[in-house]
């Protein structure tokens, strides 16, 4: 069914009116104690939006304009869904293959073991690459003069991405593990993705993304990479020694995290891409994914995978093409009463979507992090459980 979000009451949809104002209480107080200093979200079920607002400031100045639903965050890792989404487009083009190697397409990878890199491995983050060992690799080549050392950035350490940032220097680096055997969250591999996307369709990956995905889906205040110059006073800023401080500076974003962590996006729009795969593949008339593309994007496709993250072990790793499946995680920073067949994705710094079939319910939630914290301490997993709590039929 080809739902598009449109406001409405929780009643409609089978949700709690009381429950629903609880939430939004709950969220406008951790703005007002201090907790965020701002807080942008939305939530919809069956294509009705029963909660969209925002509290606080758009900057860390005392007199910054305050936070509206259309201010636009750097929505840092959350990007990795929408690269997904791009590489299954060329793959339904019969342009891509899953099951073919990254050689094919970026044949200068030569590092032992990366002949049996597949991209399908990229997307599910099993490709062997991590992020940490790359990142040494550069940086022993920087400082032993093998690699020069990339130019500096407004709001990176000079040490931060250096893996993407010397890409060309290190495609002789060498895998970690073998291909398939654990599941290792790496920034590296999507960067590769991104990569791909450009060479085989013969234009800018964010070119690709905005004709394919972006307009199509009428994502209005989402960009791929960088924001344009008309939407620069929408987006939310961070203090300048705060965690991802270079999601102010979006031109930085592009540039060393293109693919990987360089989309702004509001929380409607984030709703809006969710929904699209709730909806099987379209959105609004327009046709991004096929429902077989859906089905593989968001079924488990590393099943009996580990995964350590965060401090914390996960015997079943669980994560499709570019999205996250619940499955029977426990993680300390996620909603506890989502269903197995919930997909999300998660940004640092903090943003996070995610869609529930079960319940046909799909939401965004977007804070900027300003001081170094545990995810579990953003509140995400306590927004996720009364929201869910509200469905009540």
């Amino acid at each position: 069914m080809d739902r598009v979000l449109r406001c409405g009451s929780p009643e409609e949809v089978g949700m709690s009116p009381e429950r629903i104002e609880r939430v939004r209480r709950l969220c406008a107080g951790w703005v007002k104690q201090g907790l965020t200093p701002s807080l942008q979200l939305l939530v919809a079920r069956r294509g009705v939006i029963v909660l969209h607002e925002a509290w606080g400031r758009s900057g860390p100045e005392d007199d910054a304009p305050p936070l509206t639903v259309n201010s636009i965050f750097g929505i840092t890792s959350t990007t990795k869904a929408i690269t997904a989404a791009a590489v299954m487009c060329l793959v339904e083009d019969g342009l891509l293959g899953l099951n073919r190697p990254v050689q094919e397409y970026v044949p200068e990878l030569v590092g032992e073991g990366t002949e049996a890199v597949m991209v399908h491995h990229l997307l599910t983050h099993t490709s062997g690459f991590k992020d940490a060992v790359l990142n040494a690799y550069a940086m022993k080549g920087v400082r032993s003069g093998r690699i020069a050392s990339p130019p500096s950035l407004p709001g990176l350490q000079d040490d931060m991405f250096l893996a993407i940032r010397c890409f060309d220097a290190i495609l002789d680096a060498p895998l970690s593990v073998a291909p398939g055997t654990e599941m290792s969250y790496c920034d590296y591999g999507y960067w590769l993705l991104a990569e791909i996307v450009t060479r085989v369709s013969g234009r800018p990956v964010d070119q690709l993304v905005q004709e394919r995905i972006l307009g199509p889906l009428g994502m209005a205040s989402t960009s791929f990479a960088g924001v344009p110059a008309e939407r620069l006073g929408r987006m939310v800023r961070r203090p300048p020694d705060a965690p991802f401080a270079w999601v102010n500076y979006p031109e930085v974003a592009a540039s060393v995290q293109p693919g990987t962590g360089s989309a702004y996006a509001s929380a409607r729009d984030m709703a809006v891409f969710f929904q699209m795969f709730l909806n099987g593949g379209v959105y609004g008339g327009a046709r991004i994914l096929s429902p077989a593309t859906v089905r593989e994007m968001t079924r488990n496709q590393i099943p009996g995978l580990s995964a350590e993250w965060g401090g914390e072990f996960f015997p079943e790793a669980g994560w499709g093409y570019g999205l996250a499946i619940q499955g029977n995680k426990k993680a300390s920073r996620d909603g506890s009463l989502l269903s197995p067949a919930t997909f999300s994705h998660v940004g640092g710094g903090m943003n996070y979507a995610w869609a529930d079939p079960a319940l046909d319910l799909v939401g965004a939630y977007l804070m900027p992090r300003w001081v170094s914290a545990r995810r579990r301490e953003t509140g995400v997993d306590l927004f996720v459980n009364a929201v869910t709590a509200s469905v009540v039929e």
